[in-house]
């Protein structure tokens, strides 16, 4: 996560390796499985239901999402993810209301990476302040870079909606 002061932004990135791909034109369209709160501007809505089907976990992030009255959520595709993310959140904050700008890649399986967004997500309704959190040993918060922190707890929930969306996946597929 990265934050700036007095803009109000932060950068939370799912630092697992990745690079640079061709980048889709956006489109605004909303599958209705996702929170009202959530706008796609890209075309992934089939891929987001698979994973809401597939993955109780990444459903109870939405249904927190949706929770979050203060919340707005934008999804996109990026081709020009920096090269130490594999995906990134724009956080900004304007009073009690938070704006969020998730990217993802433009191929792939994006349970992972939306899972560990969507976490970062409700690290920030919780009002978790990261800044402080890094400095604390055993805190499961990472200052990366420049102000760009990690948490263990958005690595593990990314991790675990992929391997509920993989076993159901092989399930069908038997």
């Amino acid at each position: 996560m990265r934050i700036e002061l007095g803009a109000g932004v932060a950068v939370l990135c799912a630092m697992l390796s990745g690079g640079v791909m061709a980048a889709e034109q956006p489109q605004q369209c909303r599958p209705s499985t996702l929170p009202a709160n959530v706008e796609l501007l890209a075309d992934i809505g089939g891929a987001l239901r698979r994973i809401f089907d597939r993955s109780p976990t990444f459903r109870e992030q939405c249904d927190r999402i949706a929770n979050a009255t203060n919340l707005r959520v934008r999804i996109r595709i990026d081709a020009l993810i920096p090269s130490r993310c594999r995906a990134f959140t724009i956080v900004r904050r304007r009073g009690y209301e938070i704006h969020a700008d998730v990217h993802l890649p433009p191929s792939g399986d994006h349970s992972e990476l939306v899972a560990h967004e969507f976490e970062h997500l409700l690290e920030q309704i919780e009002g978790l302040n990261l800044r402080r959190l890094a400095r604390v040993r055993g805190s499961g918060v990472h200052e990366l870079e420049g102000e760009v922190f990690e948490t263990d707890r958005a690595q593990a929930a990314g991790r675990i909606v992929m391997a509920e969306f993989r076993r159901l996946r092989a399930r069908a597929t038997d």
